[in-house]
């Protein structure tokens, strides 16, 4: 099961506003994410899932990233999403902010 914070949701909209092909993108790495391929861990539960940009034809290093919060086996909640071309990294900081929120 896949839930989205409301974080997620708010930097979802900006983007898809962006860039056109967002949502089908978005579309693609959910599906991913349902067969458990959760990207890179970041430690307690949360994972770092790069996902490609369309838009732009930079595949995946200039794409979007999306933090996941894994909880078990029995629920996955997208935490947050950004375009690695307007950010580079997610600090220690963001990520306790985003446990936080949970």
């Amino acid at each position: 099961m896949i839930d989205y914070s409301d974080t997620f949701l708010k930097e979802a909209k900006q983007l898809s506003k962006k860039y056109k092909s967002f949502k089908s993108d978005l579309r693609c790495a959910v599906e991913e994410i349902q067969n458990q391929e959760l990207g890179t861990s970041l430690g307690k539960g949360l994972y770092k899932k790069r996902v490609k940009n369309s838009s732009n034809n930079a595949g995946k290093s200039g794409g979007f990233r999306v933090i996941i919060y894994h909880i078990k086996s029995k629920k996955i909640v997208l935490m947050s999403v950004y375009s690695k071309s307007q950010k580079d990294n997610v600090s220690s900081a963001e990520l306790q902010s985003i446990l936080g929120s949970l």
